[in-house]
């Protein structure tokens, strides 16, 4: 059984005009947002194998505020360049070639492509993700390389602004 975590970035800055889109920082909600994932997380003892992430500021640093809560070291955070805005197939092949042997993987990127990613491969989630929402997909599958769209099983959906 393999699970994917599929999460959207926090809430990020439009502030700075002069950023490039790469560098936009998360704002002082979206800081507290990855934190509340975080403990939302460490609660019910659901911790990544792998995380990896969109090399934008805004994924990874929301990446590694919930890695820093629930111990998984930030050192071991992968990026990759195919989470900033590429279309499905792209992901799936990351997920494919990154997943390795663990069970449990995070994703870290941004919407559109997330929610519609979660759409993909279950066919039952709808909903349009908020920032810092995550979608856990699980595949009766031992192997990431095995995994292919419309065979997810929606496993839940969750987002800080229900536990503010």
């Amino acid at each position: 059984m393999k699970t994917l975590y599929i999460i959207r970035h926090a809430k990020s800055s439009w502030e700075y005009d002069a950023l490039h889109d790469l560098e936009r920082p998360l704002t002082e909600r979206g800081i507290n947002d990855a934190a509340i994932v975080g403990n939302w997380l460490h609660e019910h003892d659901i911790y990544p194998g792998a995380v990896i992430t969109s090399p934008a500021l805004r994924a990874l640093t929301t990446a590694r505020i919930i890695c820093d809560i629930i111990g998984f070291d930030k050192n071991k955070i992968i990026l990759h360049a195919d989470l900033y805005f590429k279309e499905i197939p792209e992901i799936v092949n990351v997920i494919r070639e990154k997943g390795m042997q663990h069970d449990n993987l995070f994703i870290f990127g941004h919407n559109p492509t997330f929610s519609n990613l979660a759409h993909a491969f279950t066919k039952t989630f709808t909903e349009m993700m908020p920032t810092c929402g995550i979608v856990a997909v699980e595949f009766d599958s031992e192997s990431w390389q095995l995994v292919e769209l419309t065979k997810g099983k929606l496993k839940f959906f969750e987002y800080p602004k229900k536990y503010r």
